[in-house]
């Protein structure tokens, strides 16, 4: 009685991969599962060596942009854009204030001034009318 395979396992390979496994079968002229069940039934790699072609594999693939990284540093770019601009509208604003209390100070002194004229005019005024009101009796 032979135990036959009845289990399946898929593999994700590149193209080159499955070409190079396939050119590899038919060369010792074995089935591609025959191969691979060969291949990892003798496969002796300490977990250290796995490990490391892991990362080698990693390291060799194509580095597609993070989603994730991509959105963050676009929320940091933003944010920094809205400080300065705050910033900057902070600046105006002290600037504009400091230009209004300036020239407050500089009215004051003018609106006093005109004040004591306008008192010495007013009296006058006054007397006109109060002179004008008693030569109209």
């Amino acid at each position: 009685m032979t135990n036959k395979p009845s289990e399946r396992i898929v593999v994700f390979v590149t193209p080159a991969q499955k070409l190079a496994i396939s050119k590899t079968a038919d060369a010792l002229g074995i089935s591609v599962s025959e191969l691979m069940r060969r291949a990892v039934l003798n496969f002796n790699a300490t977990s250290e060596q796995i490990k490391v072609a892991g990362i080698v594999d990693r390291l060799r693939a194509p580095k597609a942009p993070d989603p994730l990284d991509v959105a963050l540093k676009a929320a940091v770019r933003e944010a920094r854009d809205v400080a300065a601009n705050a910033s900057k509208r902070a600046a105006q604003a002290r600037s504009a204030a400091q230009a209004n209390s300036a020239s407050a100070a500089s009215d004051d002194g003018i609106e006093q001034d005109a004040g004591q004229d306008d008192g010495a005019q007013g009296a006058g005024e006054d007397a006109s009318l109060t002179d004008g009101a008693r030569s109209g009796r």
